[in-house]
């Protein structure tokens, strides 16, 4: 499957994309950008430390400048608004603009690299901390990016609740800048990860004080253009086909990268996955953004202008449920969907290997915090058979002797939508009647899947029809409802209007902080009230004490067995059922060298950008 060549960037030959090859498509994901670790507080962790690959950052003088590399993403952007957007198409422009404090070291992964912040302490025991700014990083409309800006922008995130930061800067009491590039902080309480990239209390996007001290209403923010501070800078865009960036070295120092090389960046937006990889095999796209699957890859194998990267999964894809309606407020119904969810179909047909069975909210690259086994810490499941099979017998079994809400038996079949030779009844009500919206009236006919169109993600259609096909042969009647993607946000993030969402998180990081970013009360909208993006459309709670702990342990061995402990009851709740951790597959052109892959893929990394160049 992965090339052993001489060339590191060619990590998947002809051959194995064609042994790998059949049915496929694009991952369709809810953005999550993210980063790694390492503030020196899980630095007696046995999880193995991987390198990056690929060209490594350039120092060579001879460098050939110009270009401008051409982004393919799969859908329009949403919105340019970090504080409540996660669409990941969105989040491929901002991140090239909006820089991190820290981010992830690219020739040793597991430890933190200095970006704005060049130099940190923190002391644990009286819960302050100082931090020296990087000089020379500058807003593109030539504003400094110093310590009181950076101080302003985290007290105005302390100041306003229901943003995606949320749960990093609640853990600040105090910041204040001490000097042109000095700040000083104090915690409100002990925490596993202060300076960690994207996991850590200052793991937030940095973005310029003087633009948003004229924003008094966040949610209802939407720039059209934006300022950035990280060696690119706004050009132009005709919106839903092309955004362009242009490259400004003078925005960083040189100590951070003498990059980017390119004469800037162009992001073009396509309708679906099949144009954008031809569009790549012909020349005219470098880069997909956004993951393709082995057939798409196969589209490429007799394409000499083109490369293909695979990367370990640091995401991973899930079935969300909707916890306001019945049956889904039913734990056991939730665990019930374990057994029939067909995992190995989309693991041995659909993705050919390139993936692995989904199981924890936490992909399996993290074994150090995942539990020990499905009996350690907390009793609980496996919800699937052992070969991944549909068991048509054993989930009937489980729900008719379940312990939960409801008491489910079968009888005759009444509904349409039922294949198998009888039907689930709830309460003594078929499914039908009892089915439930967020309102809790009654009558709600079959359970419904929201899937992104087949058009624009194969895969994710395909394992969901499947699914559905095997909820009506157990007897449970269901659907699929194909929603466009930019549909997508306000229909699940806003209203909560679904039974279940099939979606996924493209990157998340270690120790797993961001359970806190979607699975605890505080992102919650409890009675589908509020209009406003809303991180936990499940409605799940039943984890926040131990997903605080997990936030507020600092030794590491303490920190992870923590973890573990939430993660095991988050998976015996089952808010979410994880599918799959599907490997990243990512295509490039040879008309530019210098990606810099990262676990997660290449995309994902502010290295890529800086360091490509003409090859």
């Amino acid at each position: 499957m992965v090339d052993d060549s001489p060339d590191p960037q060619q990590l998947i030959d002809r051959r194995s994309i064609l042994r790998y090859s059949v049915v496929g498509g694009a991952i369709g994901l809810a953005g999550c950008t993210g980063g790694g670790d390492g503030d020196g507080t899980d630095s007696a962790t046995d999880e193995p430390s991987s390198t990056a690959e690929g060209t490594p950052l350039s120092t060579e003088e001879d460098v050939q400048t110009g270009g401008r590399p051409v982004v393919g993403l799969g859908a329009e952007p949403q919105a340019f608004n970090p504080l409540v957007t996660s669409d990941a198409d969105a989040w491929a422009i901002m991140d090239r603009l909006y820089p991190y404090p820290t981010v992830r070291d690219p020739a040793d992964v597991d430890n933190t690299h200095p970006y704005v912040f060049n130099d940190w302490s923190f002391d644990p025991d009286s819960l302050t901390g100082e931090v020296t700014l990087t000089e020379g990083f500058q807003w593109s409309d030539g504003e400094p990016l110093n310590a009181e800006g950076v101080a302003w922008w985290f007290q105005y995130l302390m100041d306003n609740s229901g943003h995606r930061y949320e749960s990093n800067t609640n853990q600040i009491a105090s910041i204040e800048a001490t000097g042109e590039y000095e700040l000083s902080f104090e915690l409100e309480a002990s925490t596993a990860a202060v300076f960690t990239p994207e996991t850590g209390v200052f793991a937030v996007p940095l973005l310029p004080a003087h633009v948003w001290q004229e924003v008094d209403d966040y949610t209802q923010y939407s720039p059209d253009e934006l300022i950035g501070a990280q060696g690119f800078e706004w050009s132009d865009s005709s919106p839903g086909n092309w955004y362009e960036l242009n490259s400004n070295p003078d925005l960083m120092p040189d100590e951070i990268h003498e990059g980017p090389y390119v004469d800037g960046l162009r992001f073009r937006v396509f309708g679906d996955m099949t144009t954008l990889v031809e569009e790549l095999r012909q020349g005219n796209v470098d880069l997909t953004y956004n993951s393709i699957a082995p057939n798409r890859a196969f589209q490429l194998q007799d394409a000499d202008s083109a490369k293909v990267w695979n990367s370990r999964a640091r995401g991973y894809n899930y079935i969300a449920h909707n916890m306001r309606r019945t049956p889904f407020d039913d734990k056991p119904f939730r665990q019930s969907l374990g057994f029939i969810y067909p995992f190995n179909y989309l693991q041995s047909q659909l993705r050919r290997g390139m993936t692995e069975t989904g199981d924890y909210v936490a992909a399996k690259v993290y074994d150090p915090w995942r539990p020990d086994s499905f009996d350690s810490p907390i009793q609980h499941g496996p919800y699937m058979t052992e070969d991944g099979q549909l068991d048509v017998e054993r989930a009937r079994e489980f729900l008719e002797n379940a312990d939960g809400e409801h008491d489910y038996t079968f009888g005759s079949v009444e509904s349409p939508q039922v294949t198998g030779d009888q039907e689930i009844r709830v309460d003594g009500e078929l499914l039908t009647e009892a089915h439930t919206n967020n309102a809790g009236d009654a009558g709600q006919g079959p359970i419904s899947l929201v899937i992104t169109p087949p058009s624009t993600a194969p895969v994710e259609a395909q394992a969901g029809a499947r699914f559905v096909e095997n909820l009506n042969e157990v007897g449970i009647p269901a659907e699929t409802e194909p929603v466009a993607e930019g549909s997508q946000n306000s229909l699940i993030w806003g209203q909560e209007d679904f039974d279940m969402w099939s979606s996924g998180w493209i990157w998340m990081p270690k120790p797993h902080m961001y359970m806190g970013f979607w699975l605890t009360s505080s992102s919650v909208d409890a009675d589908s009230s509020s209009d406003n993006v809303n991180l936990n459309p499940m409605g799940y709670t039943n984890a926040d004490d131990l997903i605080s702990a997990v936030q507020t342990t600092y030794e590491p061995e303490e920190q992870q067995q923590a973890t573990k402990e939430a993660l095991a009851q988050v998976y015996e709740d089952q808010p979410v059922l994880v599918t799959e951790y599907p490997n990243r597959l990512h295509a490039s052109s040879n008309a530019y060298t210098g990606w810099v892959k990262l676990p997660g893929g290449i995309t994902q990394n502010p290295w890529t950008y800086l360091n490509v160049r003409q090859a």
